[in-house]
């Protein structure tokens, strides 16, 4: 998983790192709708999962020819991140440069500013406090919805979006499953936008509403997704997992049917019954990276999102917690100019 990095000592060069998982695990192919591992050893692959694949009627060559086309796009996408980064520095005006900043008063929610506070306090009952007030609501044990965007901001980043898009700049699928949306690093959204919501934000709640699943983000992957029934957009999402050890899915805009996201348990559990969370404008689900989620098919209008998966690497690295727990350096993707408007 491809991922920006987290806080450093000013002045620092930004580096950015990308764990070998991001190589072997999680390709999600489309006509088994499951994900896989594959290291590029196709006798190692079908020894694994031929009975499967005979199980599920899908073609075993046409598996291995989705597994290496992805498993090349990822090898290639550091340097095509960087060129895609150098032609947006070099050739894209942004139509609002001032959302590439984070203005919390502008911005934020007065909910999410006080949730933020009370999840600084000590204390157990803090949680049901913040319930009470309506500043936090848990849809089941394990997620959470809370207000986080201002219903202006919303506006002002969709417009922004879309006017990248109208560009006709190049952009890339977010990842291997959602086809529609923008990765916000190579935009330059991270530095003075999403670093400090996440680090600042993201990370109080995260680590007091779901402490089995982070201790503290250091890390995270920012794109957006974009559902619509009749034009350009995904449709519908099947069931999978986050690579991610918490994710916080915030609607940034849209009117819709269907289409919303049903959750089922955790990958590691029994499946448990389903549960649909109520999406609204500026408002985030926040979950553990393994809970299985999918979309539904979404029937009318459309539907657009902020998605962030973030990374704990104290339990990812931790013994039995995860497989995939070495680095490999990538290539530096983005570095804002001094001065530069939108980064």
């Amino acid at each position: 998983m491809g991922l920006q990095p987290g806080r450093m000592a000013e002045g620092s060069e930004r580096l950015y790192w990308m764990c070998q998982c991001r190589t072997t695990q999680n390709y999600f192919v489309r006509s088994a709708e499951k994900h896989f591992s594959y290291t590029g050893d196709d006798a190692s692959f079908l020894e694994e999962h031929r009975q499967e694949l005979q199980d599920l009627g899908v073609s075993e060559e046409e598996v291995l020819k989705d597994l290496r086309r992805q498993r090349q796009e990822r090898l290639k996408a550091p340097e095509e991140s960087l060129q895609r980064v150098q032609r947006i520095q070099n050739e894209y005006t942004p139509l609002r440069p001032e959302v590439y900043k984070l203005d919390e008063l502008s911005y934020l929610q007065d909910g999410f500013r006080q949730l933020v506070a009370e999840m600084r306090k000590p204390g157990a009952k803090v949680i049901s406090g913040a319930k009470e007030r309506k500043i936090l609501e848990e849809v089941r044990p394990g997620i959470w919805t809370f207000p986080v965007f201002t219903e202006a901001f919303c506006d002002q980043l969709e417009c922004e979006l879309r006017n990248f898009h109208d560009s006709g700049l190049p952009r890339t699928a977010p990842n291997t499953m959602n086809r529609f949306g923008i990765i916000m690093s190579e935009l330059g959204f991270c530095e003075h936008l999403l670093d400090p919501l996440v680090f600042e934000y993201v990370n109080v709640v995260a680590t007091r509403l779901l402490p089995a699943f982070c201790e503290c983000l250091d890390s995270y992957r920012a794109f957006t997704v974009l559902y619509e029934a009749e034009r350009d957009g995904d449709k519908e999402l099947a069931m999978h997992y986050d690579n991610a050890e918490v994710t916080l899915n915030i609607n940034i805009g849209g009117t819709w049917d269907g289409g919303n996201v049903v959750y089922y348990g955790l990958a590691t559990s029994a499946e448990g019954p389903p549960m649909e969370a109520t999406l609204r404008r500026g408002w985030g689900v926040l979950h553990a990276g393994l809970e299985l989620h999918r979309a539904t098919p979404i029937s009318q209008g459309r539907r657009h999102n902020l998605i962030l998966w973030c990374r704990s690497s104290g339990v990812r690295n931790a013994p039995g917690r995860w497989s995939q727990s070495s680095f490999s350096q990538m290539l530096k993707v983005w570095n804002p100019k001094a001065g530069n408007a939108h980064g």
